[in-house]
Parts: C-alpha cells; structure tokens; sequence
C-alpha cells in the first residue's frame, strides 16, 4: 500500500463519502477550490496506486468522461496504515511485531484459520529450540 499524498486523501475522502462511481464534474461539485486539471492528475495517480478503478464512462450534461470508484473502503484503508505506522514508530522489532498484531487483533482481518496458523508456528518454532 502506497502512501497517499494529501490531495490524494482529499479527492479519496470525497468518493468514499459519495458512496457510487464518480466522474470529475461531481468531484468538482463536492469542492469548488479544487481544478480540473488537478483532479484528473489525482486520479491518474490513484488509479496507479491501485485505490480506484475506473467503473464506468459516464455522461454528464457536457461531457462523457470515466466514472471511478474506490477499491479499498475507509475503514480498511485507516486500518493497514495503524498497522504500518504500528511496525514503523518502534525501531525494535519484537516490540514492533507485538504492536502489529495487537492492532491486528483488532481488525477484521482475524479469523479461526489465521489463529490456528500462528499458533502452529509458534508450537513449531518452539519444538525446534528444545
């Protein structure tokens, strides 16, 4: 996952708060700070980075242009970057891991079968060191 810059976040807060494919002019709408030209090069950049995707090709009342939605909601998006941030902020490892399934733990990322892996890695792990 890719950082997004902050006019990334911004055009990226204004499809998930839209909730349905959008086009440029309905972004534009949303901010009237915002460019053209500006939006449309963001959303280059984000569709490089693998958050949108075109949906559709749209018109609108004076143009006909391509439609995006998101490929990662909100909430998994805050959650990979607290994991991220939680392996990155301490410089030891072990902490780091720790601190990394602890937000782990936390997300809907855990199921059963994830649990039982680990704890055959660890069971394993700890049968080789005896």
């Amino acid at each position: 996952m890719k950082k997004l810059f902050p006019k990334e976040k911004e055009i990226m807060e204004l499809l998930w708060e839209a909730g349905h494919p959008c086009m440029i002019s309905e972004i534009l709408k949303t901010d009237s700070t915002l460019s053209r030209n500006t939006v449309a090069k963001v959303l280059v950049h984000l569709e490089k980075k693998g958050y949108i995707k075109v949906d559709s090709v749209q018109q609108s009342t004076t143009r006909t242009g391509r439609a995006y939605i998101p490929v990662i909601s909100k909430k998994e998006y805050e959650e990979q970057w607290a994991l991220i941030q939680a392996l990155s902020e301490d410089g030891f490892i072990a902490s780091s891991l720790l601190s990394y399934f602890s937000t782990l733990l936390n997300t809907d990322y855990v199921n059963d079968d994830l649990l039982e892996k680990l704890e055959m890695m660890i069971q394993d792990y700890k049968n080789g060191k005896e």
